[in-house]
């Protein structure tokens, strides 16, 4: 079968299935009664960073790890342009989600993780415990950490009401079955995502573009797209401090997941054979998280088109970083 058709099959799985995983983790939220603002930005992103996490391994597995940095970076940036997409939909002048302590924490951990994964390149450590690096051990101490603290800001909610006429009986069901076909769909993301690697690979050598464009491009792209179902629709339903807060949630995660494909890689440090381009990357998540971050805490008033000037500046960003890694692949 033709890899691009097999490419574009697996995307298309990862993509139906994403939106059912995203659908299904939103429900789960309501029936435990989590907060918008804390499911935005732990729990949500659990269901949506599924894919960079199955594709992630995968490319440890098979020894490509520009594949995984690609993958893990470009999400990042590629999750940083909703937010110009939810400046576009929610319509109501500045991002009116700045306020919310837990959305700056978020906000603050994801970027202390980017640079403690930029460290990784700078100090190129070659100490280890067992087969794992010690930035990757640091980038685990972070999300723990950082996970921690977000739960404790923002707490969980719970309904007082008594449960009359069955009401708790249908919570659990409802409960039950959004867990099940969470679970069903996390399936199908897993063997759609381990397809999907392979044949990005399989791309990058026969048209002779790096692994780390392909990562950033295709593979990137197409396992963030449960992201931007999730972050439109919750802008479009008003929910913007749950849309901005599930970004910032799941490039904190995404970059955890550095960790994570450092445990199947057995070639050596990760850090360590990535690529200067994973590097370019990081340093441009860091710089585009800190101009949403400004912008969401003094939001610039002016706009054009329904959309501040900062997220002109987001989108011109992503275009041209894009042009950089194919120039130089």
């Amino acid at each position: 079968m033709n890899i691009w058709l097999l490419f574009s099959l697996d995307a298309a799985f990862i993509i139906v299935a994403g939106m059912q995983l995203t659908k299904n983790a939103e429900k789960i939220a309501a029936n435990l009664g989590l907060s918008q603002t804390w499911a935005g930005a732990l729990l949500l992103p659990l269901a949506t960073t599924l894919p960079e996490l199955v594709t992630s391994v995968r490319a440890a597995l098979i020894a490509a790890p520009d594949l995984v940095g690609g993958n893990i970076y470009g999400s990042i940036l590629f999750n940083l342009t909703l937010i110009a997409l939810i400046d576009l939909v929610q319509g109501r002048g500045p991002l009116m989600a700045r306020r919310k302590r837990t959305l700056l924490l978020t906000a603050l951990m994801s970027m202390l993780i980017l640079v403690i994964s930029i460290l990784g390149f700078i100090l190129a450590l070659p100490y280890r415990v067992g087969w794992i690096g010690l930035d990757s051990l640091a980038i685990l101490i972070v999300y723990l950490l950082g996970s921690g603290m977000i739960m404790g800001l923002e707490g969980r909610r719970r309904e007082q009401a008594e449960d009359k006429n069955g009401a708790e009986d249908n919570r659990k069901k409802d409960l039950l079955c959004s867990c099940l076909f969470f679970g069903l769909a996390a399936l199908i993301i897993v063997a759609a995502g381990t397809n999907l690697t392979d044949t990005a690979d399989s791309i990058s050598r026969e048209t002779g573009l790096g692994r780390t464009l392909v990562g950033t491009i295709f593979i990137a792209i197409t396992t963030s797209l449960p992201e931007l179902v999730t972050t439109i629709a919750a802008a479009r339903l008003g929910f913007v401090e749950m849309a901005v807060a599930n970004v910032f949630g799941a490039n904190f995660l995404d970059v955890f997941i550095f960790f994570i494909a450092d445990l199947f890689y057995r070639q050596g440090l990760l850090f360590l054979h990535l690529s200067a381009q994973n590097f370019i990357l990081a340093l441009m998540g860091i710089f585009l998280s800190l101009i949403v971050l400004i912008s969401l805490h003094y939001p610039f008033r002016r706009q054009f088109l329904r959309m501040g000037l900062p997220s002109y500046f987001i989108i011109i960003s992503y275009v041209v970083t894009i042009i950089f890694l194919y120039v130089s692949s």
